[in-house]
């Protein structure tokens, strides 16, 4: 699978009009940076266009694609395997690869599209920015570049399968990395940078913008210099404990599920849940916010003993205009108001089994 993917990515040629599409958090920001940084090196340039999406993707994913008329679609860090439709459309205009760690529901790989997730062959977390690093260095020397693989492993928070690359960047960056457990690798200056990008997106930066910033920070602790990433930063930061403070007052510890819905003018919904998840970490941790007739949630659990993502999956069987995705340890969910009780209670009733 992974010979396949650098063979993609080795055909690629000046003369090819690329889209980079990719997931709108810190792993997908990173591997987008990753990959433009490998592109430049290639052909000489990034990706001829940008374009961060959620899960599941806009509506009007395809006319942007079709608009720019690519030869080659790069997808990253998006399950975008749950739209196959969506893939077979796109094949009869250009080639697609599709790097992913998300639990997989088709295998897309066709004569146009390579689809490599490393779920196919072992039940493994990696992200998206850990995936892109390892296969791009296959072939350029990504080295230093590692730091942008690193916040995005970090903004993923599992690091247990990415042991590999956190030694190599402790090797090459002693003074912020002490030692090689969770705890202190996300508190390391890496992890602050994952959380200002968090922050930048909170604060309505786009994420297009703010792969720019990253891509033109040298070394990690040029961050601070700034004024975007600083300012959103401190802003969310003093946002986060508010909200901390209301939850711990509002929340009923009891039970093996807890709900907070947020209010607050800021998108912190994913960075909340896995705050309070580690604090609550064998509960289910559900932070869900009301946005217009829909109901969006994260969900966080720490401990595994609760599979996040298969519970959501659950939830929603049945109901129309639902979707849910993510990995057994985080996952989101998104549907109409007026389903929120019934899947409520079956989120109750799923953990509580």
């Amino acid at each position: 699978m992974t010979k396949k993917v650098i063979s993609f990515l080795n055909k690629i040629k000046p003369k090819d009009v690329i889209i980079t599409i990719f997931h709108n958090d810190a792993d997908g920001i990173c591997s987008c940076v990753l990959m433009n940084k490998f592109l430049k090196q290639k052909i000489g340039r990034g990706a001829d266009f940008l374009i961060s999406q959620p899960m599941p993707p806009d509506k009007n994913l395809l006319q942007k694609i079709r608009l720019s008329l690519p030869t080659k679609v790069i997808f990253l860090d998006l399950a975008i395997d749950q739209n196959k439709s969506l893939i077979k459309k796109i094949e009869t205009d250009c080639e697609i690869l599709v790097i992913d760690h998300h639990q997989i529901s088709n295998n897309l790989n066709s004569k146009k599209t390579v689809h490599y997730n490393p779920l196919f062959k072992n039940s493994v977390y990696q992200s998206a920015s850990y995936l892109t690093y390892k296969i791009c260095s296959e072939i350029c020397n990504m080295e230093k570049y590692l730091w942008v693989s690193l916040v995005g492993i970090i903004g993923d928070y599992n690091i247990a399968d990415s042991m590999d690359l956190i030694n190599e960047a402790k090797k090459k960056y002693p003074r912020l990395i002490k030692k090689c457990d969770q705890e202190t690798v996300h508190n390391s200056l890496f992890g602050q940078i994952a959380d200002m990008i968090s922050a930048a997106k909170a604060c309505r930066i786009s994420c297009e913008e703010i792969v720019k910033i990253i891509s033109n920070i040298k070394f990690p602790d040029d961050v601070w210099t700034n004024q975007t990433l600083t300012e959103s930063y401190r802003k969310i930061q003093k946002e986060m404990e508010r909200l901390m403070i209301d939850a711990k007052s509002n929340i009923d510890t009891n039970k093996n599920i807890i709900f907070y819905e947020i209010k607050s003018p800021y998108n912190l919904r994913s960075p909340l849940a896995t705050r309070l998840s580690k604090e609550y970490q064998k509960k289910l941790i559900i932070i869900w916010s009301k946005i217009k007739n829909r109901i969006k949630l994260s969900a966080r659990n720490q401990n595994k003993n609760i599979d996040v993502g298969k519970v959501l999956r659950n939830a929603i069987k049945g109901i129309k205009y639902a979707s849910a995705g993510g990995h057994a340890t985080a996952a989101g969910l998104d549907i109409r108001k007026g389903d929120w009780e019934v899947v409520k209670e079956r989120l109750e009733r799923e953990v509580n089994k």
